[in-house]
């Protein structure tokens, strides 16, 4: 699965992305920002990556100009309650401060609070990452209590004040990239034909605001 939105490709996780993942997770300039502070081996990266190969967890490789710069995801959704929780790193130093991170965030949480109608996103920030406390504030997050024996806060986001905190910013990213929503299903993917159905319920309205082609690799 693929999602084209603002100039940003995020493909979800596959076994191929395993390994350089692992590598960008396990450097330091990423390490130090995160609650576990580990060596995570490749063994427990095929753990981990078993556990999350399914429809309630999505973790996408950011591509920007073709290279993959980053990790973002949707996670522990709940489809019945629709809430869910949502990370980000960005590798690639020279993107930093820069917007891809803002646009990877927007092109995935336009797509899983337009399209999917999640209401409610949690985010947990370590507090040492001033950085990640003034982005997800940024886009409507608000700090609801400490987390991880006070390391850290937890922050939540509702559907609602996303619309309201980020229509600038969207409105600026149309108008730089356009409004045009590409997304891509291979009949491989572990969640196809899921994927295919949520798609089919989704409310055409909004699939026509977000300007959405889905097209499929049998």
């Amino acid at each position: 699965m693929k999602i084209t939105r603002y100039g940003i490709t995020l493909q979800r996780l596959e076994s191929i992305h395993l390994e350089m993942v692992r590598q960008w997770r396990n450097d330091q300039k990423i390490s130090r920002f995160m609650f576990y502070k580990g060596e995570i081996t490749k063994e427990m990266q095929q753990e981990w990556f078993a556990g999350i190969n399914n429809e309630q967890n999505f973790f996408f490789v950011i591509h920007f100009k073709n290279n993959p710069v980053g990790l973002i995801n949707i996670s522990s959704i709940d489809w019945e309650e629709k809430t869910a929780y949502s990370g980000i790193f960005i590798f690639e130093e020279k993107y930093w401060g820069t917007d891809v991170p803002v646009m990877a965030s927007l092109a995935l949480l336009d797509i899983f609070f337009l399209i999917f109608n999640i209401q409610l996103v949690y985010a947990k920030v370590k507090g040492t990452n001033q950085a990640a406390h003034n982005y997800n504030s940024a886009l409507g997050f608000v700090r609801t209590k400490k987390i991880e024996f006070g390391q850290g806060d937890e922050y939540l986001l509702q559907k609602e004040m996303y619309q309201i905190h980020s229509k600038e910013v969207r409105n600026a990213a149309i108008r730089l990239r356009g409004n045009k929503t590409v997304i891509e299903l291979a009949s491989t993917d572990t969640i196809y034909t899921w994927m295919q159905q949520k798609l089919k319920s989704a409310k055409q309205e909004n699939l026509r605001n977000l300007e959405v082609t889905v097209l499929e690799q049998l």
